[in-house]
């Protein structure tokens, strides 16, 4: 037993042993828990039941949630007992075991209750009950549940996080308020792995799976009570889905409301009402779908840590290999969209915090898992990816690049496991599940730590955090000069540059959890940058990501920029970028643009009278002309940018002597017309004393828009005055 498993024993200050299969010691007296009884938010009075139960099989419907605050709870069991009778499953029951006199075991590890529960003044039980059926084993699951979570008034959950606990199933929570939900791809996995009573026909020799590897729930949010098609739903409430199914022209979710007693408890809602209403979708998936997985126990060890960032982050590397490319079953994937079947196949790993005290509510976690070596689609395609929760369980389902596999049959997988908290030590398990045994997944504990490494420490502050590259500030964002220096195998071989010689870099970016940030490689000369060309990019870390962004590649020897970026240009805080490298390598920030110079920033529009548009029109100096004065010898540098986004509106500055004042010599210029997102500019140069005419210019005429011009100085003193009066 490792020691992360071994203190992970301890939850709210209660020894709860890992199960055994030893046989409990007999007992001759009634049993009462040396560990006392759960709290609870209320007073009650504990007592043994003595009513015999009834042998009516148990239904969904006869789960009554009652005055304790626990509908996740009901839900959970709920939803197990219609899988009991639907497929003789015997969930939660078959964890449950009595030594008679009044002593319960409850194998979530091995969690030992007596038989007595809480009644109110009017002797009715406060927690979960049957009705008429006085059923007491749901009871029984909900006390010994309780006690693992600090007592009756635990500070919520859901069903996915229930039942991970009360049967080891594996939770996936899937928000139906956020862009990235697909609700027909979500409807067909859940249709595959629902239970139904029926055989799911094999896709492969493999295997042959029974439908009915999945139960679910949903859940409403903490916003006023909604009405749906007359009936009042609760606000932070789960359901339990009893039934999902197709007619001919719609889809039909079935759910049951625990606190009801009538027979409105029973909702057949449709799917879109139920994607355009609730929360969230729970989902607790059968792990033996799995042949094949591997798991992994450590902590994150804060106390004393010198490195705080690189002790809150836990990098694992996953090897999977699958010689036969086994297809998963349809449940478990989701399909490429256009119908055909897809190469790819997918491997799922869940993140699990331990608990080591369930009144804890400042301890959040993240995972961030990405293809090694591999440039993750593209960069221009701006995606926030929210993973920071303070929930204990985090599921990321991953597809192995089709591109991979294609050309060979393994790979590996980067984790980062990433903890944000208050206290010294936390354990966590990462567990990582593939379909069929023939797809082998193993933890690489061969990686050697990189030869080279450097770790600079900045800011985003309100000037240099441009946003994404959909802003046209995104230019300011920190940019640094990466050079690459030749291998030592390398240099001393004449050859040509290879795949071979490339060396392997990984870039990590890490702050707080409210700052999502991605960091990307450009190829240059380590010249800032303005904007991004996919084309020119060697490496991104992909959606962005809070707290956290890595990414890993070969790069050939040479000249490269880096830029670390957040997904809003508001989002300002600390940072860090490590830089590992297998061969040497120079690393230092680039200068902002007009960095060390006086600026003088000045707006202005075209209008009416002055979109006149480019040389080619004839009426050229009808644009706005700013006078500038230069004091003495000087450099000068100008950058023109619109003031909102305008997409296909090409733009030019440019810059004339005082003496033609028809605009007829020009001496310097932004180059051709450009709808470049972070606009044109006038390079640094140097320049002698005197007036000058600056002017913007749209390509086309009759485009009226607001514009800005920053003008760069190596001396105080310069004035920028729009000219009156035309020409």
């Amino acid at each position: 037993m490792s020691i992360a498993e071994a203190e992970s024993s301890f939850i709210n200050n209660i020894h709860v042993p890992l199960a055994t299969s030893s046989p409990s010691v007999p007992y001759t007296t009634p049993f009462t828990d040396p560990d006392g009884q759960p709290p609870l938010p209320f007073p009650s009075t504990w007592i043994r039941p003595i009513n015999p139960a009834s042998s009516l099989p148990l239904l969904p419907s006869d789960i009554i949630q009652n005055l304790v605050n626990d509908c996740s709870v009901c839900a959970s069991i709920a939803v197990s007992i219609q899988h009991n009778i639907r497929f003789n499953s015997n969930l939660l029951l078959s964890s449950l075991s009595s030594s008679h006199a009044g002593r319960y075991e409850f194998k979530v590890f091995v969690n030992v209750i007596d038989d007595q529960l809480p009644f109110d003044s009017n002797n009715k039980l406060v927690g979960v009950s049957t009705g008429p059926k006085n059923q007491l084993w749901p009871s029984f699951v909900e006390k010994a549940y309780m006690k693992l979570m600090g007592g009756y008034d635990f500070l919520g959950s859901n069903s996915a996080i229930d039942l991970h606990v009360l049967t080891g199933w594996i939770p996936e929570h899937i928000d139906l308020r956020s862009a990235s939900f697909e609700r027909e791809r979500t409807w067909s996995r859940i249709m595959a792995g629902f239970p139904r009573g029926t055989l799911l026909p094999s896709t492969s020799p493999q295997y042959s799976l029974a439908i009915g590897d999945c139960m679910m729930t949903v859940g409403t949010n903490d916003k006023t009570a909604l009405n749906i098609h007359t009936v009042k739903l609760l606000p932070s409430h789960d359901y339990a889905v009893t039934d999902i199914k197709e007619t001919n022209d719609e889809r039909w979710v079935t759910l049951l409301d625990s606190t009801v007693c009538s027979s409105d408890r029973v909702l057949d809602i449709r799917w879109d009402d139920i994607c355009a209403t609730f929360e969230g979708l729970y989902i607790s998936w059968n792990p033996s779908l799995f042949a094949s997985r591997v798991t992994f126990h450590g902590s994150w060890q804060l106390e004393n840590a010198e490195d705080l960032p690189r002790a809150s982050t836990h990098h694992l590397r996953l090897n999977y290999n699958d010689p036969a490319h086994q297809k998963a079953p349809p449940e478990l994937t989701t399909d490429n969209g256009n119908g055909k079947d897809s190469t790819e196949t997918e491997i799922w790993i869940l993140l699990t915090r331990h608990l080591r005290d369930t009144r804890r509510t400042s301890e959040y976690i993240a995972m961030n898992v990405q293809e090694d070596d591999m440039v993750l689609g593209d960069p221009e395609h701006v995606a926030l990816k929210s993973n920071y929760t303070n929930s204990t369980h985090l599921l990321s389902r991953i597809k192995t690049s089709q591109f991979q596999f294609q050309t060979q049959s393994s790979g590996s997988l980067s984790l980062l496991a990433c903890y944000d908290g208050q206290f010294d030590q936390v354990g966590f398990t990462v567990t990582a599940f593939a379909y069929s045994s023939d797809v082998v997944v193993s933890w690489d504990t061969r990686v050697p730590p990189a030869r080279y490494m450097q770790k600079i420490d900045g800011v985003l502050t309100h000037k240099s955090a441009g946003g994404n590259c959909t802003h046209p500030t995104y230019m300011a964002n920190p940019q640094y000069h990466l050079r690459v220096h030749t291998s030592t195998s390398a240099s001393t071989d004449k050859r040509p540059s290879t795949s071979a010689d490339k060396t392997r870099v990984i870039l990590t970016a890490q702050s707080t959890r409210d700052i999502s940030l991605n960091v990307t490689a450009v190829w240059s000369q380590g010249e800032r940058i303005s904007e991004l060309s996919q084309k020119e990019v060697v490496a991104h870390s992909g959606p962005y990501t809070y707290g956290h962004a890595r990414v890993a590649a070969h790069l050939a020897p040479g000249d490269y920029t880096v830029v670390l970026s957040a997904f809003e240009p508001d989002q300002t805080g600390k940072f860090t970028l490590k830089v590992e490298s297998s061969s040497r390598f120079d690393i230092k920030a680039i200068p902002q643009e007009g960095a060390g110079m006086y600026v003088k920033t000045v707006r202005g529009e075209w209008d009416s009278t002055t979109a006149v548009g480019g040389p080619s029109q004839n009426r050229y100096h009808h644009n706005p002309v700013y006078e500038v004065t230069i004091p003495c010898a000087s450099e000068f540098g100008a950058r023109l940018q619109l003031l909102a986004r305008a997409p296909g509106v090409s733009t030019n500055l440019s810059l004339f002597p005082s003496s033609s004042p028809t605009l007829q010599r020009c001496i310097a210029s932004s180059g051709p017309y450009s709808d470049a997102l972070s606009g044109v500019d006038i390079a640094k140069r140097g320049m002698s004393p005197g007036k000058y005419y600056l002017v913007p210019s749209t390509y086309h005429p009759g485009v009226c828009a607001r514009f800005r011009i920053v003008v760069y100085s190596g001396v105080s003193g310069i004035e920028v005055v729009l000219r009156s009066g035309g020409d």
